[in-house]
């Protein structure tokens, strides 16, 4: 029998904000949303880079399976270390 624990950090599912429909911490989400349109494949999207940092629960929804993401945190200070994040990322891909 194999075994492998598989670390999923703060990342909610679309099951798990089912589960928490109504609370408080999805009333915070909502509040700290993020749309982001992205301009190359998702596959060259770096989304544990744009993650680091992040200390409390989050959610990456694809709004369109292509280009366009709604990005929910817990915390208003998530949201802002995501945003410090992406201009990083966009600054490298620019001088690249």
């Amino acid at each position: 029998m194999t075994i492998k624990v598989i670390e999923n950090s703060g990342s909610l599912s679309e099951n798990d904000l089912k589960l928490l429909a109504g609370t408080e911490l999805i009333l915070n989400m909502m509040r700290n949303r993020i749309l982001l349109y992205i301009n190359k494949s998702t596959e060259e999207i770096n989304w544990e880079t744009l993650t680091m940092g992040i200390t409390g629960f989050y959610h990456i929804r694809a709004v369109d399976q292509k280009r366009l993401f709604q990005v929910w945190f817990e915390t208003r200070g998530d949201y802002d270390v995501f945003r410090k994040n992406l201009f990083v990322e966009k600054i490298s891909a620019d001088s690249a």
